[in-house]
């Protein structure tokens, strides 16, 4: 066994011990022996880790030393946990263990074997030769993507269900290769573009391959103007249309074109590609039919098409807001073009699985990398958790290097981040997929925080369902594609995102890491979300209906619906998934009696 698999699959269950804990799947005791089988005196250690027990039903022990955090949470310390007193470091044979508690059967079961097992080959992978913390952050926002450790919460976050080995090597973003993309020409009749308006289609061919490569690909078709030219996934061509669209290829409704000149690098969505060779062209986000982390990653045409028309309305309400403009420069990664394509059988078929109705499309976002200036540099949120191999976090390196005292930085970074997207939910009603993932942080050379970016508008961005005035901006495309839902459930993004989905695992860290309180991090939040309230009276009943400093919410359970595997093959993605489970207390409402917030 080599160190790299032992290290992810240790990694991955001591992730699994804290999450399936946290989601009620799991249910630990108090141990009256610490996580090594030495007796103890139940008396709890200094920085608040206590040893737990978990007994199976198939009789397997499981101990490990965890301390409960916000949102009634586990945090499980790396290297305690054990089974039957040996160290803990294969997850499958935790599943296995605890199949009963799952609910795992049969050909469930199998699949989440096969699953997990994948997500620590690719854990692995990124293990051979991890960056240090100082490492990670010196190094582009696009490289990094492929050191980092995927979804937090998700236990299977690496999947991909539906590569192969030899997939994995060429297009997971830990292989840290680039390639080439594949153009497809695709009649007109099926396919359809969308631009924002200082764009047109042939401006963005010409941006984005140059003149001689767009007169090649032209070359191939007879009637040019009747074609839509797009790129496509290398993994998507080979599986998806030259098996499904195996008919159009014979018909000539479907003409492959050629290849780019330019390489491209996966962010870990996988179907999301950096331009590695010309940095000032665009991100293309891709139909990619594998399924990872809850669905199939595909394309719906509805939010493909609309994108353009939500990047502008957004950047309308964006530019005549002065708080959003000026005062904290939150930043939009536009998706300023996409493409469409429906399948001509399938894509008729209105009651087919999801999945073969995404199978090939194309969006173009605008890159940090032209956003960030000389002087600065950007890391994705997702990326603040990160440990290298001496231990040291991203976000403990950010706060070192830049001179400032932790808690001036995270007051900083904090209401860079929480203001713009409070302002954004109560004062526009605009309600974003903030996860780390989709947030970015730019700071100057030495970890001082400038300001925070978002990204992923597509299916990314929802709405309140009542009148505001933003909303009369709308493009009709945008308005009949977003959802709308009540201003309780729409601020289950920052709570499910950002709260309960970035700031607790920080909040562990900056506790080992710097010594830094986990109640003043959450103090740090109250106060940045209680001024928001004081200081802008006008949106108070709105403020009010979100319910932010509500005693409890609803615990948004993830693995749950994940382990479940209900949800992969049915009609309409956007059918709510089974996500919620139970409540826990809200650190927003006030401080923990225990000191955990």
């Amino acid at each position: 066994m080599t160190a790299a698999w032992r290290d992810a699959g240790a990694l991955v269950v001591h992730k699994m011990l804290g999450e399936l804990s946290y989601e009620g799947l799991l249910r630990p005791e108090p141990d009256g022996a610490d996580s090594s089988g030495a007796e103890s005196d139940g008396a709890g250690a200094a920085d608040g880790y206590q040893p737990w027990r978990l007994e199976l039903v198939g009789g397997a022990v499981y101990r490990f030393a965890a301390r409960r955090g916000a949102f009634e949470s586990w945090a499980v310390r790396a290297g305690t946990a054990t089974r039957d007193g040996e160290p803990a470091d294969d997850p499958r044979t935790l599943v296995v263990d605890a199949r009963k508690e799952l609910g795992l059967t049969g050909l469930r079961l199998a699949d989440v074997l096969a699953e997990l097992t994948a997500t620590v080959a690719n854990e692995a992978a990124r293990l051979a030769d991890p960056p240090t913390a100082a490492e990670l952050v010196a190094v582009d926002y696009d490289a990094a993507d492929g050191c980092l450790t995927g979804h937090p919460r998700l236990v299977l976050n690496k999947g991909r269900v539906g590569f192969s080995a030899s997939d994995r090597a060429r297009y997971a973003p830990e292989a840290g290769a680039g390639f080439a993309l594949p153009w497809l020409a695709v009649h007109r009749d099926y396919a359809q573009f969308r631009c924002v308006a200082t764009l047109s289609e042939e401006r963005l061919l010409a941006e984005e391959l140059g003149a001689t490569k767009v007169a090649e690909f032209r070359s191939h078709l007879s009637d040019p103007d009747s074609y839509v030219l797009m790129p496509v996934h290398p993994w998507q061509l080979d599986e998806i249309v030259g098996t499904l669209y195996a008919a159009e290829l014979a018909k000539g409704t479907v003409v492959p074109v050629g290849y780019s000149t330019d390489r491209y690098r996966p962010h870990q969505t996988v179907r999301t590609l950096a331009n590695a060779s010309h940095p000032t062209r665009f991100d293309v986000k891709t139909a990619v039919s594998v399924r990872n982390t809850l669905v199939y990653r595909g394309l719906a045409s509805a939010a493909t098409l609309a994108a353009p028309e939500v990047t502008t309305w957004l950047r309308a309400v964006h530019e005549d807001d002065e708080l959003l403009r000026d005062r904290y420069r939150f930043d939009l990664l536009g998706e300023v073009a996409s493409v469409s394509v429906l399948h001509p059988l399938f894509g008729a078929i209105e009651e087919l699985p999801y999945r073969f109705h995404e199978t090939l499309g194309a969006l173009w976002r605008e890159p940090i990398r032209t956003r960030v200036m000389p002087q600065e540099r950007a890391i994705s949120f997702a990326a603040l958790p990160y440990r290298g191999p001496d231990g040291e976090s991203v976000i403990a390196r950010l706060i070192r290097g830049s001179g400032m005292d932790t808690e001036d930085w995270l007051r900083r970074t904090l209401d860079l981040l929480l203001t713009p997207l409070l302002h954004w939910l109560l004062a526009h009603g605009v309600g974003f997929c903030p996860h780390g993932q989709n947030l970015i942080l730019v700071t100057d050379t030495r970890g001082v925080p400038h300001r925070v970016a978002i990204k992923d508008f597509a299916q990314g961005v929802d709405l309140l369902d009542e009148p505001v005035a933003a909303y009369d901006l709308l493009g009709p495309a945008a308005k009949a594609d977003m959802l709308r839902w009540p201003a309780h459930l729409l601020a289950q993004s920052l709570f499910s995102s950002v709260f309960a989905g970035q700031l607790r695992f920080l909040a562990e860290i900056l506790q080992d890491e710097l010594d830094y309180p986990r109640p003043r991090l959450w103090a740090l939040v109250r106060e940045i979300v209680g001024a928001y309230r004081d200081t802008h009276p006008e949106t108070a009943a709105r403020f009010d209906a979100c319910r932010l400093f509500a005693p409890d919410v609803e615990r948004v359970c993830l693995n749950r619906e994940h382990l479940a595997g209900q949800g992969f093959d049915k009609i309409d993605r956007d059918d709510e998934f089974d996500v919620r489970f139970g409540r826990a207390a809200n650190p927003l409402a006030g401080p923990d009696p225990d000191g955990a917030w």
